[in-house]
């Protein structure tokens, strides 16, 4: 797995509300069709999808509440590999994604959201 992008954000709530939610709806949105894994103990949700892509999410403590960090990966193999970041990856490379999930942990628990 070769990283892509990695972003972080800062959600002002208590770590295990925070930490539940993201394991219970991080992904759920999706139309493509995903294998989703999950690790409760260390607090991570993780899609592959498609042929070349895989998200991860993990939540860590934080002064301030909680930091979830969402990172891209190409899981291609061969040519493919190589021509994933100049590709099909190339809209994956923004916040959108956690921006979108930070919006969602902000409504659904009712606090302040930040990206970092």
């Amino acid at each position: 797995m070769r990283l892509l992008g990695e972003h972080q954000g800062l959600v002002h709530a208590p770590l295990p509300r925070v930490r539940d939610l993201v394991l219970r709806t991080a992904f759920s949105t999706s139309a493509t069709p995903l294998r989703v894994s999950r690790n409760e103990s260390e607090g991570w949700i993780e899609a592959r999808g498609q042929w070349w892509w895989c998200g991860r999410v993990e939540v860590h403590e934080h002064a301030a509440g909680a930091r979830v960090v969402y990172r891209t990966y190409n899981v291609a193999t061969g040519l493919g590999a190589r021509l994933v970041p100049v590709t099909v990856a190339r809209g994956h490379r923004g916040a959108g994604p956690l921006r979108a999930l930070l919006a969602e942990l902000g409504e659904r628990l009712g606090c302040r959201t930040e990206l970092l």
